[in-house]
């Protein structure tokens, strides 16, 4: 909630009359709770009450609010811009406002040549036998093994295990969801897995009586695990373990990365080395909700950071949320989000940081922001962005 000299900010903002003081004070604000999801609603009944009287004058709003900035850029740092990046967030919320206020032309109506098409690819699902079939998230099916036996079934984006008394033996199937793709998976035990884009888990057909609940895991995906105090769900990540009996977790472990990322939404978990058991307390890390730990592939050194978790999940829900990440991390998440290349080759835009959150925006849109907003040049070469 906003306190009178917030709203008194939002609307110097909105008014074009807010200094850098002002903006520092309001790009401070809006990371805290919910004041982000209030500033953008203030906007939009702003914008809806100005575009009803007369046409809002959304790019002026944008040039006087960049040569505010630029004003306050220090000039003795080549590579850094921290002033600029503290008011990205806000600038995201006004350049997405612009898409959804500005009326289409006559011109915009042609099909632009110079826009990027992300590819489209099935998602998988590789059975015991090695059989391997296409899921159309469209479609509603029933899933059968490699003998023909029912063992669960598809209704469009989700596939749901049954826990079959008949199996009585260990049988895994893999499911692998491609980049520009999410999946949800149901498993036999009712523990839910929300698979982000770009990832591979492998996890048992039906979960025996007889030891532990383990899936296996190369990408990113959140953990609503079924809670089976006798029957421990264990995630392996590359070269750690995610142990728990029943909690809400999100594991991120692509192969480019150099950490395997744990962020702990509910419950407990103990994280171990993937030649240590997991009976093993002394070499076990433990994590507490709201906290993150960043596995190091290579020294096996376990780091803890207290986050804000949604920053982590957002994606479950088809957003994006970047807090004083670089270039370089944003256009990987770009790329697997919207299965798209993005060649770089401003090495010291990599290395930059920024605050940004998206949200139903197309990459074209996101890629055109980031143009308007840091002067980024960029090209569309053989269905690639090339940025200079």
């Amino acid at each position: 909630m906003a306190n009178q000299k917030i709203e008194n900010l939002i609307i110097k903002y909105v008014t074009n009359e807010a200094n850098s003081d002002d903006l520092d004070v309001l790009s401070k604000w809006i990371l805290i709770d919910d004041n982000e999801k209030f500033f953008e609603t203030y906007i939009r009944i702003h914008f809806k009450v100005t575009s009803a009287m007369s046409k809002p004058d959304l790019e002026s709003l944008k040039d006087n609010f960049i040569k505010k900035i630029k004003k306050d850029k220090n000039p003795y740092y080549k590579y850094k811009i921290p002033s600029l990046l503290r008011y990205a967030a806000l600038l995201t919320i006004v350049f997405g406002l612009g898409y959804l206020y500005q009326k289409p032309s006559v011109d915009s109506l042609v099909v632009q040549e110079n826009i990027l098409i992300p590819k489209e690819e099935s998602i998988t699902l590789t059975l015991d036998d090695g059989t391997v079939q296409s899921i159309n998230p469209e479609e509603n099916n029933t899933i059968k093994d490699a003998k023909g036996n029912v063992i669960g079934s598809q209704n469009k984006s989700k596939l749901t295990y049954q826990s079959s008394k008949s199996l009585e033996e260990l049988v895994y199937n893999t499911l692998y969801v491609p980049r520009g793709k999410k999946f949800d998976l149901i498993l036999s035990d009712g523990t839910r897995v929300f698979i982000n884009s770009d990832t591979s888990i492998k996890y048992p057909v039906k979960f025996l009586n007889n030891g532990h609940r383990d899936v296996f895991i190369t990408g990113e995906a959140y953990f609503d695990v079924a809670k089976d105090e006798s029957h421990p769900f264990v995630v392996h990540a590359g070269q750690m373990k995610v142990k728990v009996l029943g909690t809400k977790f999100n594991v991120t472990h692509y192969s480019e990365n150099k950490n395997i990322k744990t962020v702990l939404v509910e419950g407990s978990v103990e994280l171990f080395s993937s030649g240590t058991k997991t009976t093993n307390m002394k070499a076990s890390t433990i994590l507490e909700p709201g906290f993150k730990a960043e596995w190091n592939k290579l020294d096996h050194q376990v780091e803890i950071e207290n986050v804000d978790t949604r920053v982590y999940t957002a994606w479950i829900d088809g957003k994006l949320i970047f807090r004083n990440t670089s270039f370089n991390k944003i256009r990987k998440t770009l790329e697997r989000r919207y299965n798209v290349v993005i060649e770089n080759h401003n090495k010291d835009l990599d290395a930059q940081l920024f605050d940004a959150t998206f949200d139903v925006e197309t990459i074209n849109e996101i890629l055109e922001t980031f143009s308007k907003s840091y002067a980024i040049e960029y090209s569309i070469v053989d269905n690639k962005a090339i940025i200079n």
